[in-house]
């Protein structure tokens, strides 16, 4: 058989119903039959095909496959990739190399792929060989899975895919085990006087959530996320639940100085943003990590790592620590903002609050990063059905939303102008598939994060910052011109009528909030 027959065959044994991808020339010799074995997502950017195969990862918890279009489209990904990356997403990626037969002369299209995709794939390498390429499928595919999950990338010379291949052959994977040690933490915390819990995004599966859970309520230990996950694990209405923690090493600092114990689990120690002096972890609490990832561990602002499989290690800790007999833990529930700003504007806050509560039933993506955590903490969700880019680039909400639902989810993307006009092209897509997705995109008329930024920057001069004010886009003649529905509203009333009657996607409500900038953090 021709390399061609034994990838498609692998792609069936495997069971990948989907390859997404922009497609070129390089890439026909692989396309050429394709749909007899899984069906392409056509995505009209290449950034965007990541994106979505991306959400469709993180929504089935399975490898997505990704076709890059030879060294131009892998540079069109590179953005997504990186995302990718820091949401530790298992991916796939093949991208198309230039013929070996004139490789040497640099022909159009040809370049360092390895080379381009290194710094934000989790491996990358080439295959020189037909006779090596179901091999190369597979190993791709146990890479991408181990812990830490991330992007692989493949390059795969176009004229390969005639060359002879045996057939794959596919083998199981078991993954690591659970960590040492855990004896010694479980007795640290029965110990501990103020223990407190923070969940990342590697404890976010059925079993650690579970065993996250039954945790915190035997230590009566309050429970924060993470900042910037791309996951939320825990219950956001569980009286124990406290939101999320800022990226401010000073912030984290103020709030994790009334515990004397904390154990992170499946997430960095700490991922921080702006700079702020002195460590994140005070003096008199002790820090405890558990993790699968040796780097994340390596780099970790604690006294003690504990590295293996962090549902299996949230599990023995469930069991092995003792139920204390205090009091039921009071809930601290966030109030809903005032409807109105005090300019007589659709408050922003508020906005986010309606949002996060009628779209819980959905699995949302969330891209409104300066009211992202107004956004998380009126979620109604008991874990799973959530997702942020942990990168901090802009394009990836509305594409993984779009993936998500071709995962079976129902999914909604809630991400700011700024950040859809990154990506609209998903629009097409998402008409083609009649995926049941909605876009909500928050209106305030630039990039609010980076106004809020400024003011704090530089008190006084942020209007001397250019490149941050947005205006003249109509988001709803934007998305008819796909030929995807959609609505606009500009005040509390219409916000309300239109969340009492949101459609089957693909829609896109537009929602336009008051522009005064406010802090993120």
């Amino acid at each position: 058989m021709t390399a061609r027959e034994s990838a498609h065959r692998w792609l069936k044994e495997r069971g990948i119903p989907w390859v997404f991808g922009n497609p070129g020339s390089t890439e026909i010799p692989f396309l050429l039959g394709l749909e007899e074995v899984a069906g392409y997502v056509l995505a009209l950017h290449e950034g965007v095909a990541v994106a979505m195969a991306e959400g469709y990862a993180q929504a089935s918890g399975q490898v997505a496959v990704v076709n890059l279009h030879a060294a131009p489209g892998l540079g069109n990904a590179i953005g997504a990739l990186y995302t990718a990356r820091k949401n530790r997403s298992p991916l796939l990626v093949t991208v198309g190399q230039q013929d070996r037969r004139h490789l040497f002369r640099d022909p159009l299209l040809s370049g360092p792929l390895v080379e381009m995709a290194h710094p934000v794939a989790k491996v990358a390498f080439s295959v020189e060989r037909g006779a090596d390429l179901p091999e190369a499928l597979e190993r791709a595919y146990h890479l991408a899975l181990t812990p830490p999950r991330g992007p692989v990338v493949v390059a795969i010379p176009m004229d390969l895919w005639e060359e002879e291949a045996p057939p794959p052959r596919c083998k199981a994977l078991h993954l690591p085990g659970m960590a040492q040690g855990l004896e010694a933490l479980a007795e640290s915390l029965d110990r501990a006087t103020r223990p407190a819990l923070v969940l990342g995004g590697g404890a976010d599966t059925p079993l650690a959530r579970q065993a996250a859970f039954r945790l915190a309520e035997a230590l009566e230990a309050p429970v924060f996320s993470d900042p910037i996950s791309p996951r939320h694990p825990f219950p956001t209405q569980h009286p124990l639940y406290r939101g999320v923690l800022p990226p401010v090493a000073q912030r984290i600092r103020g709030i994790l100085e009334a515990f004397d114990a904390v154990l992170v689990a499946g997430a960095p120690c700490f991922l921080l943003y702006p700079y702020s002096p002195g460590p994140a972890v005070p003096t008199g609490t002790r820090v405890f990590l558990l993790t699968d990832d040796p780097e994340e561990a390596a780099r970790a602002e604690a006294q003690e790592v504990y590295l293996g499989h962090v549902a299996l290690g949230l599990e023995f800790l469930s069991q092995r620590v003792r139920p204390r007999a205090g009091a039921p833990p009071q809930g601290v529930f966030a109030p809903l903002p005032t409807p109105q700003s005090p300019s007589g504007r659709l408050n922003p806050p508020y906005a986010a609050a309606r949002l996060a509560q009628a779209l819980s039933p959905r699995f949302v993506v969330d891209e409104a990063i300066s009211l992202s955590g107004v956004f998380r903490r009126h979620l109604r969700q008991e874990g799973g059905g959530y997702l942020h880019g942990a990168s901090g680039g802009l394009g990836f909400a509305a594409p993984a939303a779009l993936g998500a639902a071709l995962a079976g989810q129902r999914a909604a993307a809630v991400v700011g102008e700024g950040s859809f006009l990154f990506a609209p092209q998903v629009l097409y897509t998402a008409r083609e598939l009649r995926a049941d997705v909605v876009f909500v995109v928050l209106n305030n008329g630039g990039y609010g994060i980076l106004k809020g930024f400024a003011q704090s920057l530089y008190p006084g001069q942020a209007e001397r910052v250019p490149g941050l004010a947005l205006s003249g886009v109509d988001f709803c003649q934007l998305a008819q011109a796909f030929g995807v529905p959609a609505a606009r509203v500009e005040d509390p009333e219409g916000l309300e009528a239109a969340l009492a009657s949101l459609p089957s996607g693909p829609f896109l409500l537009e929602v336009v909030v008051d522009p005064t900038p406010h802090p993120a953090f």
